[in-house]
């Protein structure tokens, strides 16, 4: 009975894709497609034989010479400086590519399966020179026929940083298509090892696909070399995707992998993913703190202070600081610190003080700062406390601004700043000296959460607290309760109090004053502590200034043209408000000419009037530049006269107002003299009590 004849169905391609009989099909650009695939071990011919396996012509080529772009560098002298690849376009040596290349005697004594196995571990080292003199001697002296064992070598020395490159391995892959030779499982691992050193994703897809087609699963090897080309192509998802795979699927991941991980992504700023990968690390490989190096956790660990990653600080410093694995910098620790201080972990906190102080460092108000701000979010009030006192132990300067954490914790309940008050106390009694800007935070606090009558009982307890009594913020604190409260009367006791203790007041202190009067409508107390502000060299803030010239503009009062001058020429002002400012004078002042009656000084109603004409002349100025005028400034007398009827009558109006404005033109001379500085009558400066003036 004859044998059964051989169906060469699409399920015998499926279930035995190697089948030698059986014609790959593909549609990928990499391999031609050939009638029988060549086994591993390489097959030496005769010279001048041909092999019957080779096809004549492949039916699929990856991207042959004459198709690929002759502008693109990497086709061209892919091998160095040789032309073409191991093989013609006929499946013959192609001795061109050797001609240059001259072997040693050494490799030509050997026979042809020790320069094969020589081959091997060449390109396992990536020594691409050694690599080529080898097949010079296999093809031009040994006549071997290029096969897959030689390009397998070729490929797998282009790993190679110096000789390798993705041109090259194109060309490679492209001349293999040429002569018909396929990659076998061993050869395709090569080639993505070499496309690690060298990504090129779309080859790299290519080699997949083929070994998909194949049923060839890749090696965890294999694998991870797929992983690092797309790292070095900064595909940082879609590595991270695929290393995430791999651990699901228990592959074994390479630990130069792990590393070559963490250090690219710490390069380009992926910190979190950077400590992703450290976490799946951990969780994976048993002792994977020990295989990381002392630079690697170094480094994550000034990345973790720098981003303020608190949970990787803490891992990294109880892991390999505190055992001694590793030494930090003196900026590392700080970073930590500022951590350690924002999430309130007191024992890496104290820690980091016990490395700074091994190292004799000098501690000053920033690092006790960050101490203070560590014990207040782990709510730890009374050794928050005593770091303030550690610090007046130790002669350091105490300010309200170093204390600004203890503000913002007493701030959020109203039982708090009596609570720390008390303790404050309690810490006296025992033989402490307390500063008096502690005080002054609970004094702050409490007129922040609305309670002045608390900080006025503190303030008078303050002595008994601290010895050096109170200073010039504990005033302004209580000049801005009473600012608050519209508490004039307090506030005049409390300036007669800073007299008799000789407490020189500041800008700030005038500043609140002035604001307390305005609040109670007293413009003459306020005039009264901007002249003598003034007078001490002090400038008020911005808002402040303001607030006096559209106040006194309200009451109709004339030394608003006194303050809008001089805050024309202050360094701080604004001009659209000082234009602003300046057409509410004038047109408070113009308005029927009412306003001008209550002016009594000859001096003033000079200088109202000679604003008014700079002004004029200002706006005739900015319309003769401006191709259209603006509508809000277009016209002065807009606010200044009445409207204007539209019968006959407009040329006798507008003959007065001309007069008006000779009559300012004479008085021109006011704003130049002395008087304007002395815009209040004497007789209002007098009334004022002697409290409210600080100098005596």
């Amino acid at each position: 009975m004859p044998p059964r004849p051989f169906v060469n169905d699409a399920l015998w391609q499926c279930l035995c894709p190697r089948w030698t009989q059986v014609a790959a099909r593909t549609d990928s650009r990499l391999i031609g497609a050939a009638s029988a695939i060549r086994s591993s071990t390489p097959k030496r011919f005769p010279h001048g034989s041909t092999s019957s396996a080779v096809p004549k012509q492949p039916c699929h080529a990856y991207n042959t010479a004459a198709n690929a772009p002759k502008t693109r560098p990497e086709s061209i002298g892919a091998f160095d400086s040789f032309r073409g690849g191991l093989s013609d376009s006929r499946g013959a040596p192609n001795e061109s590519y050797f001609e240059q290349n001259v072997a040693p005697d050494g490799y030509a004594r050997r026979s042809s399966d020790e320069l094969y196995a020589y081959l091997r571990v060449a390109a396992t080292k990536e020594l691409h020179s050694d690599v080529m003199k080898m097949l010079r001697v296999l093809i031009m002296e040994k006549r071997e026929r290029p096969n897959l064992a030689m390009y397998t070598a070729l490929l797998h020395s282009y790993a190679s940083p110096q000789w390798g490159s993705a041109g090259k391995i194109r060309k490679a892959l492209e001349d293999m298509a040429i002569a018909g030779i396929e990659l076998d499982a061993r050869a395709c691992e090569c080639t993505l090892e070499a496309l690690a050193v060298h990504p090129d994703s779309f080859t790299r897809t290519d080699i997949l696909e083929y070994m998909r087609e194949r049923w060839w699963t890749p090696t965890p090897r294999a694998q991870s070399f797929v992983v690092a080309g797309m790292l070095r192509e900064r595909c940082f998802e879609m590595a991270l995707e695929k290393l995430e795979s791999m651990i699901k699927e228990g592959v074994r991941i390479e630990p130069w992998l792990w590393d070559k991980a963490l250090w690219m992504l710490l390069e380009f700023g992926e910190v979190e993913e950077a400590f992703h990968v450290l976490n799946l690390k951990r969780n994976v490989v048993a002792n994977a703190d020990a295989s990381v190096s002392g630079s690697l956790w170094t480094q994550l660990l000034d990345v973790a202070g720098k981003r303020h990653i608190a949970e990787a600080a803490s891992m990294i410093w109880h892991t390999q600081v505190v055992p001694g694995y590793i030494k930090p910098t003196t900026g590392t620790c700080l970073n930590v610190l500022s951590v350690a201080s924002r999430v309130g972990d007191v024992k890496l906190a104290t820690d980091v003080f016990r490395i700074l102080a091994e190292r004799n460092t000098v501690f000053i108000n920033h690092h006790y700062e960050a101490l203070i701000h560590c014990y207040l979010v782990a709510n730890d009030l009374p050794a928050a406390l005593s770091v303030i006192l550690i610090m007046q132990d130790a002669s350091l300067k105490i300010t309200e601004d170093e204390l600004h954490p203890l503000y913002g914790y007493l701030c959020k309940d109203k039982d708090r700043p009596m609570n720390a008050f008390m303790q404050l106390q309690d810490l006296e009694r025992s033989g402490r000296t307390v500063p008096t800007a502690a005080v002054n935070i609970c004094i702050k606090a409490s007129i922040t959460l609305g309670n002045l009558p608390e900080g006025i009982e503190l303030y008078k307890a303050l002595k008994s607290v601290a010895k050096a009594g109170p200073t010039t913020a504990t005033f302004n604190e209580l000049f801005r309760g009473c600012n608050l409260n519209s508490r004039k009367e307090l506030a005049m006791y409390l300036a007669s109090e800073m007299i008799q203790l000789d407490i020189r007041p500041d800008r700030i202190t005038y500043d609140r004053l002035i604001l307390t009067c305005c609040m109670a409508g007293d413009l003459d107390d306020a005039l009264a502590y901007f002249e003598e502000m003034m007078a001490e060299g002090l400038a008020p803030r911005r808002r402040t200034h303001e607030r006096l010239i559209e106040d006194t503009v309200k009451a109709r009062d004339g030394r608003c043209v006194a303050l809008l001058k001089q805050y024309k020429e202050a360094e701080y002002r604004v001009d659209a408000r000082a234009v602003y400012l300046e057409r509410q004078v004038l047109q408070h002042f113009e308005e029927g000419g009412a306003a001008k009656k209550d002016v009594k000084d000859e001096s003033q109603e000079e200088a109202l009037d000679a604003l008014q004409r700079e002004w004029e002349l200002k706006m005739d100025q900015e319309s003769k530049t401006e191709e259209t005028p603006q509508k809000d400034v277009a016209t002065v007398s807009e606010g200044i006269s009445t409207e204007q009827s539209e019968s006959g009558g407009q040329n006798a109006e507008g003959s007065e107002k001309r007069a008006a404005v000779d009559r300012t033109e004479e008085q021109s001379t006011a704003l130049s003299g002395e008087s304007e500085t002395q815009l209040q009558p004497q007789s209002k400066v007098d009334s004022v009590p002697n409290y409210t003036k600080f100098h005596v």
